[in-house]
C-alpha cells in the first residue's frame, strides 16, 4: 500500500512539473456542472488541472454537510464528467491534502 502511494505521488509530481493539463481539449468539470464562481475559485480542481477532478481529494462535489473528508469518490461514479472522460477506469485518488476539507481542518486547528 505504501509503495502504491509513493508511486502515485511521483506520477502526480511528474505531471505537475511538466505542466500537463488534463482538461486540454475537454469541457472542464466546473463548466459541465455550471459551478458558481465562488465554488470554482475554492475547488482544488481549478488549481491542479493536471489531474481529473475524480482523482483529487477534497473537490467541492465530494463534500457534504455530514462531515465528509473529501475522499469518498462514490459520487464520481454517477457524475457525467467522469462518465464522459473517465473511460470506466477505477477511481483512485492521487492528490491528497490540497482539497477544501483539508483547509477547513487546518483552520479548525488554528482557531482552537
Amino acid at each position: 500500500m505504501a509503495e502504491t502511494k509513493v508511486r502515485v505521488k511521483k506520477e502526480v509530481e511528474v505531471k505537475e512539473e511538466r505542466g500537463v493539463n488534463f482538461w486540454t481539449d475537454k469541457v472542464a468539470c466546473w463548466e459541465l456542472a455550471n459551478c458558481p464562481e465562488m465554488i470554482k475559485n475554492e475547488c482544488p480542481v481549478t488549481k491542479y488541472q493536471f489531474l481529473p477532478c475524480w482523482e483529487i481529494e477534497g473537490t467541492y462535489c465530494k463534500l457534504d454537510d455530514k462531515g465528509a473528508t473529501g475522499k469518498d469518490t462514490s459520487i464520481c461514479e454517477t457524475c457525467r464528467t467522469y462518465k464522459k472522460y473517465g473511460n470506466c477506469q477505477p477511481i483512485v485518488l492521487k492528490l491528497f491534502g490540497k482539497g477544501i476539507d483539508t483547509h477547513l481542518r487546518e483552520l479548525d486547528k488554528v482557531t482552537k
